[in-house]
Order: structure tokens, then sequence, then C-alpha cells
């Protein structure tokens, strides 16, 4: 809930007194600067309208104002909507169907039934992104869903029993047709949207012809940096949000070249 000057609200204890339900499913986020942040889920839209009228405030998909927050803002509302969604997807026992309570401050869901007792514990689903390069040029891709320009790298999820880099070679070729090596992995960045812990990597092609995936990519192509400078400055090419690691990547192959730095669009 940003303010006017997109900066997210933190709510009281005092704000929520007209909304006691909000305390039964608190969920300790964390310490910072000797303040405690706790996340709360606020079911009533009737409520949730009025605190946004009392605080001047705005209901926003997280999604879309993430690239506005400082890091430690964009960190703790990220979190704060994974845990919310993950007790609300745990509520029943996954191994025999019973209700679940929440304990450890709403970090732990443990099945209520004596004869199972079982545990469950919030994780992250991992999942490689990856720039891959040939000479002078990036591979970015394009998917149906995404507005109209926007490229990005190659992404998916490690499948189980799967190496890494195994799931970079694979994820590459589904893709795009395009076989890589010299895998080298650069930096990760969870991405809770819903679960997702992306593992960043650079690789080169050992091949430079392009055979889409049509149920995985709308496009795929390869881009000089000059093609991006000038896409990018005529309005015809759109990059992944500031904050992604899907644009550290291209911005670290970028600014390698001689043609500048890359600047957020």
């Amino acid at each position: 809930m940003p303010a006017p000057d997109q900066r997210p609200i933190f709510l009281t204890p005092s704000d929520l007194d007209n909304y006691r339900k909000a305390f039964e499913s608190s969920i300790l986020l964390g310490v910072s600067n000797k303040r405690t942040y706790f996340a709360v889920d606020i079911d009533s839209e009737k409520f949730a309208s009025t605190l946004c009228n009392q605080k001047n405030g705005e209901l926003l998909d997280l999604r879309h104002v993430v690239s506005v927050l400082n890091y430690q803002q964009g960190a703790l509302m990220t979190l704060a909507q994974f845990m919310i969604n993950w007790n609300s997807n745990n509520r029943f026992c996954g191994k025999c169907g019973h209700p679940t309570i929440n304990s450890e401050a709403g970090n732990v869901c443990i099945c209520q039934n004596s004869q199972c007792k079982q545990s469950h514990f919030p994780s992250m689903d991992p999942a490689i992104i990856v720039l891959v390069s040939s000479g002078e040029y990036c591979l970015l891709g394009s998917q149906k869903p995404w507005p109209k320009g926007m490229y990005s790298t190659i992404a998916g999820f490690v499948e189980p029993g799967e190496n890494i880099e195994d799931a970079v070679i694979r994820e590459v070729a589904e893709e795009t047709g395009i076989k890589v090596k010299e895998i080298a992995y650069q930096s990760s960045q969870p991405w809770l949207f819903p679960s997702s812990l992306m593992l960043g990597f650079t690789a080169t092609a050992r091949s430079n012809k392009i055979r889409i995936a049509k149920n995985e990519l709308e496009d795929a192509r390869w881009f000089s940096r000059e093609e991006i400078k000038d896409n990018l400055n005529q309005g015809l090419m759109r990059l992944p949000s500031k904050v992604s690691i899907a644009y550290h990547l291209i911005k670290t192959w970028y600014d390698k070249g001689d043609v500048g730095k890359l600047n957020p669009t």
C-alpha cells in the first residue's frame, strides 16, 4: 500500500484495532533497526479500503511497484507477500490432509493430526536464468504474455535430480535450440512471485541458429549492444525491471562493450 510518493505504508497495531482477526494470523518477518516487522493478511476489501483512505495510500500489485522501492523495502514487501501466500497454501497437511496450525510466529505449519504431526517449512523453487553470448551478441527472448517489445534472458526451473549447470544447458536448448558451453555462475536473487530462487549464469553459445519452442517463447534473437541501444532509444524495446537479476545480467554484459553504459528503462 504505497503512499503517493511511492513509499510503502507500514501499519501499527493500533491501525488494526478494528480488525483483530489480522493478529490471529500475523507472521514474524524479522527485526531491523530495533523495529520488529510482521506480515498480516487483510482479506476484507472494505477494511483495506478504509485503511487506504486513512493513510492516503493506494493498494497496488507489488510486482508493479517493487522497482521503485529501495532494496530493504523491496525485500521486506516480497517476503511478507510470500509468507502470507505460503501460510494460506498450507492450511492443510500435504501428507494426511488434516488442518495445520501456525507455529514459530507463522514460519512453520504443523499438522494437528496426532498420528502425523508433520511440520511444513517455507521453501523456494530453484530456477536458472542465463545471459548467453556469442561474440558481440547476446541472446534474448520474449514471451507472449509480456508487454510488446519486452525481451529478457532465458530462464527456467531446475528439474528434480538435475544439477544447475545441466539445467542451463537444457533450458537454453529447449527454448531456443542453442547449445552452450563455458557456463559460469554469477549471482542469485530471490524472486518471490510467487516463490523462485533465481540462479544467475553466463554462458557462451556453441551454435548460433535459433529454433524457437513456440510453447515457451514468442520470439528469440541475437542482439548487439548497438541494436539494444537503438531499440531502447526508439521505444521499440523494453528490458526487465532494473531490480531483477535478468536486468543485472544484461547490464553487466552490455557495459563491457564500447557503446556506453546501459541506463534503466
